[in-house]
């Protein structure tokens, strides 16, 4: 399998992880990669604790094939008593996508979750088409502000003006609010001082 990702790469370069992702969507992969990726960040949360490093909280991204599926939140609960892992340590990460198809089962799937007391998070705010009342329906506890806003902060007024409205949506909304792509101490000098968490 090796070999395969050393041709693949050869042959058409870098591949993003939206690609991969759908790929792995079509072909029916999604599912056992969201089940490894929330084991592997529990398991390592599990060894940093025991080394002394202790994370408040871990976000972990998740499709909206797993969404759908009524079992996730028993999955959840029962990685999070294998490893010892407290609820509220793990954020799942849901994009805009969930937002728009919000089924009866997704939303049945993100209630169940958070009453076991995991995080929810909106992954990419704003990049999308969101709903601000499908918006205000979800069982957020995190919107996590898209880098590409980040990145224009100091060049694009638009970019200001959409993610200080982003954060005071939050603010009233009684949720989080993160952003991504923070490499500049003057960007978290600013963010910080616009009430971004």
């Amino acid at each position: 399998s090796e070999a395969v990702v050393v041709l693949t790469n050869l042959a058409l370069g870098s591949i993003s992880p939206t690609v991969v992702s759908g790929i792995a969507e079509q072909t029916g992969q999604i599912e056992s990669i969201d089940r490894w990726s929330l084991e592997k960040t529990c398991w390592k949360l599990a060894e940093w604790d025991r080394m002394g490093v202790r994370l408040q909280v871990v976000s972990v991204d998740s499709s909206a094939a797993r969404l759908r599926s009524s079992d996730l939140p028993f999955y959840i609960e029962r990685v999070l008593k294998q490893y010892e892992i407290a609820p509220e340590r793990i954020t799942i990460e849901i994009t805009e996508g969930v937002m728009i198809q919000q089924s009866t089962e997704i939303m049945n799937t993100l209630n169940a979750i958070r009453k076991i007391g995991v995080g929810l998070s909106l992954d990419d705010f704003g990049t999308g088409f969101s709903s601000l009342s499908r918006l205000a329906q979800l069982p957020l506890t995190e919107i996590k502000i898209d880098r590409s806003f980040v990145m224009q902060l100091d060049r694009e007024v638009s970019a200001l003006i959409i993610t200080d409205a982003a954060i005071n949506i939050g603010k009233r909304l009684g949720v989080n609010v993160v952003t991504e792509g923070v490499e500049e101490h003057a960007q978290q000098v600013l963010l910080s001082q616009m009430g971004c968490d």
